[in-house]
């Protein structure tokens, strides 16, 4: 059986950074223990859009914890705000209210929030415990959608 490849053209994005906003961050102090050298890292991406403004947000929040350590050391949360020239053909608003966007534009948008996290974090974590509490690299694709039911 021979399969069949489909092709969808997809209009080229003019796609552009507006801003980046430091909504939320956290720091909790684990008390005198030897560096943290391990992390793990929690995230979660919501996408919104403003019709009317023609804009859209990716808000990424991250929690950083220590598997030995039974608190949440700290977290932060980044709204990158895009412009896109072609919003009204790309973007789609769903019944709940959320953008309906083709995937290579949704893993862009990911990607280009989740590298400006990771250097806001930077920035924020700078000279405390959580220096050394560098978000990894993803690679586009490989998060898993969880839905709150």
């Amino acid at each position: 059986m021979q399969k069949k490849t489909q092709i969808v053209k997809v209009e080229p994005v003019n796609l552009a950074l507006k801003a980046i906003e430091l909504l939320d961050n956290t720091i909790h102090y684990p008390g005198d223990r030897p560096a943290l050298t391990s992390f793990n890292f929690n995230l979660n991406i919501t996408s919104k859009a403003d019709e009317e403004k023609r804009l859209l947000f990716v808000i990424v929040k991250v929690d950083v914890a220590n598997e030995n350590i039974h608190h949440l050391l700290g977290s932060i949360t980044v709204s990158s705000i895009y412009t896109i020239d072609n919003f009204d053909e790309v973007v789609k608003i769903n019944a709940s209210g959320q953008p309906d966007m083709p995937e290579q534009l949704i893993e862009t948008l990911h990607s280009t929030s989740l590298s400006t996290t990771r250097g806001v974090m930077f920035a924020t974590f700078k000279g405390t415990f959580l220096h050394n509490a560098l978000l990894p690299i993803i690679i586009p694709g490989s998060l898993i959608e969880e839905i709150n039911k």
